[in-house]
């Protein structure tokens, strides 16, 4: 028995900082890259984001700290962990099996189709039992390699398997053009490396992971540009199309002379990463703004949940026969296709209740917290992902968006099922004694 909990880790990047760090991101962004803004925010949406995070922050604040005496008090069996990898391995598999199967042979997408072809094959074609179980079951892809990483095994052949099913849950981010999937993949992936100890920041490697980004940066502008061309044609007037009539100009633009010198630029490395740092900028701090029209434009009902939990409502739909209009509460917002940061969503199904939603988000993130302090590592996938959204709060909801709620739903899924296979199950009493039984021993 041990425990393989990097307690240090946690603390130095609890929720409360996280989220605070990704404010002053935000910040940073905004004073660093010059913008144009079209549309203000407004005074009554300010507020309302200001007030939400306070509650968010006294959620966080109500539940109180884990006793030192509790910390790492809870402990775990190598030998059973071995067997959890290989079930979860198996999840995994088959996820993605049954993802290739749903997208590729039951639904017609495929590489050799355009990114905004394959858009509209997958909505028309709808959601089926087997696309929900195989969008669940394949977010388990991100569980092998953290669980390998716990065991710290010397098999080859083991980790090329967990590397290769944590980043198979790409493939379909690649063909949908979706960046903020890609994003969530290499973040989480960057977070096992420093949660486990692989990396060490030193100089040199700052640059090199710098420079990284930078490639990642250029890639992701590259994908915009040619899920644009779909429509635009040539790579001239995507990029003109980008810098003056995408969906998040509306609300912030760059500057007429930052839009010629990138569409006038002859060496195509320097318009790249010109077009990059601006498109990046506009995409991170558009939300905002986007929040401040939606806020003042909203004149529709409430949804409590539905909007932001859609994708569990197209299950309910499917299992239990139920006729939510799914069309009707995704085209409630004002404007669709643009980021109206984490509270967006949230504003559309709650309104002003929106406090005491975020006040209970902040109270189960310290519970969270507090259990993996305990050293349950069953938890730190789904405090991962947690870190994730809060720190992106500012710009995008990553439970309604990048398929969150999935994610989400197998980071719950594992931590049952390891409770489940571990723990203690009754299952009998005679002569007065219960008896006890574990699946895996």
């Amino acid at each position: 028995m041990s425990n393989l909990v990097n307690v240090s880790f946690l603390k130095k990047n609890n929720p409360l900082k996280i989220t605070l760090v990704g404010m002053f991101f935000w910040l940073v962004v905004f004073f660093l890259i010059p913008l144009r803004i079209k549309l203000q925010i407004g005074f009554m949406p300010f507020i309302y984001l200001i007030i939400n995070y306070i509650f968010f922050f006294l959620g966080l604040k109500i539940i109180s700290k884990t006793k030192s005496k509790k910390e790492l008090t809870y402990t775990v069996n190598k030998k059973i962990l071995w067997k959890i990898l290989y079930i979860v391995v198996f999840i995994a598999s088959i996820g993605l099996f049954l993802k290739i199967i749903d997208k590729f042979y039951i639904r017609g997408a495929s590489f050799n189709k355009s990114i905004s072809y394959n858009r509209i094959l997958l909505e028309k074609s709808g959601s089926s039992a087997i696309s929900i179980i195989s969008a669940i079951t394949n977010a388990f892809c991100f569980l092998p390699l953290f669980i390998y990483y716990m065991i710290q095994p010397k098999k080859n052949w083991l980790f090329f398997l967990c590397m290769f099913l944590f980043f198979s849950a790409g493939f379909e981010f690649i063909m949908l053009g979706s960046r903020s999937g890609l994003f969530v993949i290499i973040i989480l992936f960057i977070t096992y490396l420093f949660y486990f100890k692989k990396v060490k920041i030193t100089p040199i490697k700052f640059f090199i992971i710098l420079g990284i980004f930078s490639v990642l940066g250029i890639f992701s502008t590259q994908l915009f540009i040619e899920r644009t061309k779909d429509f635009a044609k040539t790579d001239k007037v995507a990029i003109e199309h980008i810098l003056k009539r995408s969906n998040y100009n509306f609300t912030i633009t760059p500057k007429e002379e930052t839009k010629v010198k990138i569409i006038k630029s002859r060496n195509k490395t320097l318009q790249a990463a010109r077009l990059t740092a601006t498109n990046f900028a506009q995409y991170y701090l558009h939300g905002v703004f986007e929040f401040g029209y939606l806020y003042n434009n909203y004149n529709k009902n409430h949804y409590y949940g539905t909007y932001t939990l859609n994708i569990l409502v197209k299950f309910v739909n499917i299992i239990f026969r139920t006729d939510f209009d799914l069309k009707e509460i995704q085209n409630a917002p004002p404007r669709t296709g643009v980021y109206t940061t984490f509270f967006g969503p949230i504003f559309i199904d709650f309104g002003w209740f929106s406090l005491i939603f975020m006040f209970f988000f902040g109270a189960f993130q310290k519970l969270l917290f507090n259990k993996t302090i305990e050293g349950r590592f069953q938890f730190i996938p789904l405090l991962f992902y947690m870190l994730i959204i809060n720190f992106f709060m500012p710009v995008f909801n990553f439970i309604n968006g990048a398929q969150g709620i999935y994610t989400i739903c197998s980071f719950v899924a594992f931590f049952l099922l390891y409770i489940l296979l571990t723990g203690k199950l009754k299952i009998s009493k005679e002569d007065g004694k219960t008896q006890y039984v574990r699946i895996l021993k």
